[in-house]
C-alpha cells in the first residue's frame, strides 16, 4: 500500500491527539473532512492505522524494562512465540546483535517484574539469557510515526561541543 503525504499528515495530526475529529483535522491540512474521512478508512482496513490510548509507565507507577534475551538449542521464532503469550510483554522483536530476541515488557512493581523474569521467562524453553533494562525516563518515543514533523530544537536549546 502506497502512503502519500497526505496520509502522513493525517497520521502525523492523529499523533498528536487521536481523538481530533476529521473536520478539524481537514481544516489543519488543506483536506475536506469527507476525504479525511475515506482516507483514514483505507488506512484502517489495510491495517496501516489504529489509534489507541497509550499511557507513560513511569507516570502510572508501572516498571517498564527492555529485555533483551539470548536464546540456544532452539529455534527463536518458537522462543518469541511462546515469550508473546505473556501478558506483560508488549512488543518482541527477533534481531540480529548479541541478543536473538529485544522486548518491551510492562509490569505493575518490583515484585511482579522479579516474578515475571525469574518463574515465567527464564523457565521458558530456549531462553538462555535474559538481561533487564529499566527505563527510568522516556527522552524520545521511537514508535512514534516516522512521518512526523518535529520542530528541531531552537539553537540555544542544542547542546554543543564544549
Amino acid at each position: 500500500m502506497t502512503i502519500d503525504d497526505q496520509d502522513r499528515q493525517i497520521i502525523d495530526q492523529l499523533r498528536i491527539d487521536g481523538r481530533r475529529s476529521f473536520g478539524e483535522i481537514g481544516r489543519l491540512i488543506g483536506l475536506s473532512e469527507a476525504t479525511v474521512r475515506a482516507r483514514f478508512g483505507r488506512l484502517r482496513r489495510r491495517g496501516v492505522l489504529q489509534v489507541v490510548g497509550m499511557t507513560d509507565a513511569v507516570k502510572m507507577g508501572e516498571i517498564e524494562v527492555h529485555l533483551a534475551v539470548k536464546v540456544s538449542h532452539l529455534p527463536v521464532a518458537l522462543v518469541a512465540r511462546e515469550l508473546s503469550r505473556m501478558p506483560e510483554l508488549r512488543f518482541v522483536a527477533s534481531c540480529v546483535g548479541p541478543y536473538d530476541l529485544i522486548c518491551d515488557v510492562r509490569c505493575r512493581d518490583l515484585a511482579h517484574l522479579s516474578e515475571l523474569l525469574t518463574e515465567r521467562v527464564r523457565r521458558v524453553n530456549g531462553v538462555a539469557h535474559a538481561e533487564a533494562l529499566t527505563v527510568l525516563e522516556v527522552v524520545k518515543d521511537s514508535y512514534l510515526w516516522a512521518g512526523f514533523r518535529e520542530l528541531p530544537p531552537a539553537p540555544t536549546e542544542r547542546i554543543l561541543p564544549p
